[in-house]
């Protein structure tokens, strides 16, 4: 069939150009190589398309009709390299993308937003989603990860590296106290995300590479990281946090950080993932640079925040 396709588009020109020399000249092949293609889909077909004499070719009736399937089949994929085309010179078309719900509402949708600004004609399909999403089975063209990658078979480039800190409301240190080494976290009232592989265990290290594991007692269980934060600012307790997320709080001093000197042990990197380099879409790769950008912009180098 696909041969078949290929004989319809030199037929096309045969017709086109009126004679097997015109249609050789204008496809870059030889007679001989023309005639034997329209021949052969003649057989593929059972059809005669073309009447031939010594001194012209005429289209038999079922040629005729034949020629203008041929006709609309060219004219398509012409629409489709000019579309690609213009494509690639002005970027359109949709972007069906996901992140987790803590990283898209807190930093990625106000970006989207203003990528929408500046490339009008890319339409976004955003999932947010804690799950790990299979890109190929559904149809994603992008993914925002944070986290160690498993998936070998799939491109990635690392926007930032993040970390978890601890965190608390004003209110709540002024009301209790403020924690001077890891030990203390053990009299504190715990925000708990359950979603962490050990949420009621917390290891941090400082800046000399000293370890400390703390058993924590969650007064408050939420399996999001975004429900966390809130009970976090609402002064329900103290909590460990992406500092991505808290980036703005710790700013305008909704949150303070506690134990400053301390972090989790695990650095954490947010990657843009992706089905294939060699034949990404011009849309996805604005949106890529788009995003590295943003990200540099917001969060200073990619080791996350200072």
């Amino acid at each position: 069939m696909l041969k078949d396709l290929y004989r319809m588009g030199v037929f096309a020109k045969v017709v086109e150009a009126g004679s097997f020399s015109g249609a050789a000249a204008s496809l870059g092949l030889g007679k001989s190589a023309v005639s034997e293609q329209v021949r052969a889909l003649e057989e593929s077909i059972g059809v005669q398309l073309l009447a031939r004499s010594t001194r012209a070719l005429a289209l038999t009736a079922d040629g005729r009709r034949f020629y203008a399937c041929c006709r609309q089949m060219l004219e398509a994929a012409e629409g489709a390299s000019i579309d690609l085309d213009a494509q690639r010179r002005e970027p359109s078309g949709r972007i069906r993308l996901t992140a987790p719900y803590n990283l898209g509402l807190t930093f990625l949708i106000a970006h989207l937003s203003r990528f929408r600004e500046l490339y009008p004609k890319i339409d976004l399909d955003l999932v947010l989603d804690d799950s790990i999403a299979n890109l190929i089975e559904q149809g994603l063209d992008l993914a925002l990860r944070v986290g160690p990658l498993t998936d070998t078979s799939l491109h990635a480039v690392r926007l930032m590296r993040c970390r978890m800190i601890v965190c608390a409301a004003p209110q709540w240190v002024s009301a209790n106290f403020l924690p001077q080494a890891p030990e203390d976290l053990t009299k504190v009232a715990w925000v708990s995300i359950t979603q962490l592989p050990h949420p009621e265990r917390l290891v941090l290290v400082d800046g000399s590479g000293t370890r400390r594991t703390v058993r924590l007692k969650a007064a408050v269980r939420t399996n999001g990281g975004i429900a966390a934060r809130t009970f976090v600012v609402s002064g329900a307790g103290v909590g460990i946090l992406p500092d991505y997320a808290v980036k703005d709080e710790l700013e305008s001093g909704a949150l303070v950080r506690l134990l400053p000197e301390w972090h989790d042990e695990k650095e954490r990197p947010i990657s843009a993932i992706f089905p294939t380099r060699a034949q990404m879409p011009a849309r996805v790769r604005v949106l890529l640079e788009f995003l590295k950008q943003a990200f540099q912009q917001h969060y200073g180098a990619s080791d996350g925040l200072p």
